[in-house]
């Protein structure tokens, strides 16, 4: 039991910095929508949310099939080939995409929204 306590927080302390740095994110989000933000606000806040979950769940579900392997006496090369982890490993790295697609569509919408000062 000790080394699975261990793993976990070794895991957990390689996630630490990004989930900070999302969680830093997810607050400026919110902040400029309560001063009135619209469409691009709503997109960072969604992909800064989706971004903050992913490498949180994959934190979870490595520490949760790890642990499923240890009770079944798998290898980890095992573990890797099982159905659930593939199932997962996808879903997690969908998420981590759609928050890309979300932050950049943001950027692109609120710099798109501003027209140079020469335009009519």
């Amino acid at each position: 039991m000790e080394t699975y306590v261990q793993t976990v927080e070794i895991s957990m302390l390689r996630h630490v910095p990004e989930l900070i740095a999302w969680g830093i994110g997810l607050v400026l989000a919110i902040i400029m929508l309560r001063r009135g933000g619209v469409k691009a606000e709503k997109l960072l806040l969604a992909g800064c949310s989706l971004m903050f979950v992913a490498p949180l769940s994959s934190l979870l579900m490595n520490n949760w099939l790890s642990q499923l392997a240890l009770e079944q006496d798998m290898s980890y090369i095992d573990m890797m080939r099982s159905p659930a982890w593939i199932v997962l490993s996808i879903v997690i790295g969908v998420l981590s995409l759609a928050g890309l697609v979300c932050l950049i569509w943001a950027f692109l919408s609120r710099f798109k929204a501003r027209k140079p000062a020469g335009a009519a």
